[in-house]
């Protein structure tokens, strides 16, 4: 299941983009993790991103720290789908008293 997990979270991003973002789905069908954000890749501007995130976070139940939007967190759709990963991986462990308190 942990082997999946990275592609379902890409493929929710992916869904996320297209929804909230209106990115045309046929653009999409050809990214890949190492797809970038910003720039040459999908093109995400800085309102795009802030909506992104949002929906991100709203999908996943997870918060993105102010700290943590940075250009690097956004320098390919597998950095992104990491990070979401590691949120959700912290609160499991939060959630479930694995924290190492």
């Amino acid at each position: 299941m942990k082997e999946k997990l990275p592609l379902e979270i890409e493929k929710k991003i992916i869904q996320i983009l297209i929804s909230d973002l209106e990115i045309d789905p046929a653009i999409l069908s050809t990214v890949d993790s190492n797809t970038p954000l910003l720039g040459r890749g999908i093109g995400l501007n800085s309102v795009e991103t802030l909506t992104l995130v949002a929906g991100i976070e709203e999908t996943f139940d997870i918060h993105i720290d102010d700290e943590d939007l940075t250009a690097e967190l956004f320098k390919s759709l597998g950095t992104l789908t990491e990070y979401v990963l590691q949120k959700i991986t912290e609160q499991k462990d939060r959630s479930t008293g694995k924290d190492g308190l």
